[in-house]
């Protein structure tokens, strides 16, 4: 910086120096034009110079932002020294019991919905292909049945489903209730706590990351209709061109093979929604859960340092933060009397 104020320092004399000839009476015209031009030639020099001068002091700036960041670090090494660390580790205990607790609630919660789902949509079919196919006289089933039984039988396939669609979200609702009474655990005093002790940057982006799951447990297990997957709510777009393509196959009737075949597919289909369903909450609770367990692992790792450093190692970082800090004020100063 010396070198840099000295070479503004010898373009601020000759500019002095040209002013003198100009203003001198006794200058001769040749020495007065000679001084013109190089004063011309000199203008585009400080006009990088001082260029040159705004970029450093911009980039200067970016160097006490981060000074600014490693004080604030080392500041907040004291509030970590004081984290509960038994509440810590009480939550810790929680958040991992609750992990365990998800994964299982989980698993059985899609059984459960599965299995009724299954047993009430199977009861349905079997009360239908009943109804329109067995012949009680003959007391066997039919192959098919005809033009108007079959409009009357995807009347009812219809209804029924409506009501399936019905049953699979109050269920679906319900199970989902029980996987957020679990997940009110992950939540707590301790752990608010815990992220305001950090500094400034790092609060920030552990506050965002969980902020974020935070908002996605709450559009997962809300009891909205409208948080329900896509699948679900759209199934009934899906089962209705199912019935109008089960209508097609015979403009004439229906036989019992293409119904039973119908059925079965629908239920093939609603069993991947609920599996997908219930893995894709599942996963998302438990990456919730891990996120936290991940932060305060963090923490304790820090906290565990932090009691290995002495009294006179933070002194010396203060120390050398401080002195950094007052070097690049003076290099600001130099670059603040170039642009002025």
């Amino acid at each position: 910086m010396n070198e840099y104020m000295a070479t503004l320092a010898t373009f601020q004399a000759i500019t002095q120096s040209v002013q003198q000839v100009e203003m001198d009476p006794s200058s001769s015209v040749e020495i007065k034009d000679s001084a013109k031009q190089l004063s011309e030639s000199l203008q585009p020099c400080l006009k990088e110079l001082q260029q040159s001068a705004a970029r450093l002091q911009r980039l200067t700036q970016v160097g006490l932002t981060k000074l600014a960041h490693a004080d604030d670090v080392r500041l907040s090494k004291y509030n970590i020294l004081q984290a509960p660390k038994p509440a810590i580790w009480d939550h810790l205990g929680e958040l991992t019991g609750a992990s365990f607790r998800v994964r299982q609630l989980g698993q059985q919660c899609q059984t459960e919905v599965v299995t009724e789902i299954h047993d009430f949509g199977s009861k349905r079919a079997t009360q239908l292909r009943n109804k329109w196919f067995f012949d009680d006289k003959k007391k066997e089933f039919k192959k098919g049945i005809h033009f108007f039984e079959k409009d009357a039988l995807l009347k009812e396939l219809r209804h029924e489903l409506e009501s399936l669609i019905v049953t699979l979200i109050e269920t679906t609702q319900s199970k989902l209730t029980l996987m957020n009474q679990e997940l009110k655990l992950i939540e707590s005093n301790t752990l608010n706590d815990c992220i305001n002790r950090l500094d400034k940057s790092t609060q920030k982006t552990w506050q965002e990351q969980i902020n974020s799951t935070r908002r996605k447990l709450e559009q997962q297990f809300s009891q909205s209709r409208n948080s329900l997957p896509s699948k679900i709510i759209n199934f009934p777009t899906l089962y209705n061109e199912a019935l109008n393509n089960l209508a097609k196959q015979d403009m004439m009737g229906m036989n019992l093979e293409a119904f039973e075949k119908f059925c079965e597919d629908l239920f093939l289909i609603l069993i991947d929604i609920i599996q997908t369903l219930f893995t894709d909450q599942t996963q998302v609770a438990i990456e919730a859960i891990d996120q936290r367990i991940a932060f305060y692992n963090e923490l304790l790792t820090k906290q565990e340092r932090y009691q290995q450093e002495t009294p006179e190692q933070w002194q010396a970082e203060k120390a050398w933060i401080n002195e950094q800090r007052q070097n690049i004020q003076q290099v600001r100063q130099g670059i603040e009397a170039i642009l002025a």
